[in-house]
């Protein structure tokens, strides 16, 4: 398959390679590839299958995205369910320590243990006001 795309995909992964110090053999080897000879035929326009896109964006530790000239940010982001929920560290702790705590429970016992530690926490609260 040639695309337009090709190119720019080609273009990218050798930036990325030159940020990273690698050579786009190092790439090639590290993406699972025998030689390099399948990057570069990206030079001429050949765009990769999308296992082979995140076969290279990882090598590179970037993303797919941007290899393929939809997004300008080249660096990888790996983003906990916690930060995209907006925890910040003490809240992040505070479910640490609850799954930690209900490790084993049933359903029914972790409910019955929230409650019991929300009533802790406004105690604990109280005392400190």
């Amino acid at each position: 398959m040639t695309t337009k795309n090709g190119y720019t995909i080609f273009s990218r992964i050798q930036e990325i390679a030159d940020k990273r110090g690698m050579s786009i053999r190092q790439v090639a080897l590290k993406s699972g590839f025998n030689s390099p000879n399948a990057i570069y035929r990206y030079k001429q326009g050949v765009s990769p299958r999308k296992t082979t896109l995140n076969a290279i964006a990882d090598a590179l530790n970037t993303t797919p995205e941007y290899l393929l000239g939809e997004t300008d940010d080249w660096q990888k982001h790996d983003v906990t369910p916690e930060q995209e929920l907006g925890l910040d560290k003490d809240d992040e702790e505070m479910l640490a320590l609850f799954r930690k705590s209900t490790e084993g429970m049933t359903e029914d016992e972790k409910e019955k243990f929230k409650r019991s530690f929300v009533k802790l926490l406004k105690v604990a609260k109280d005392l400190n006001s």
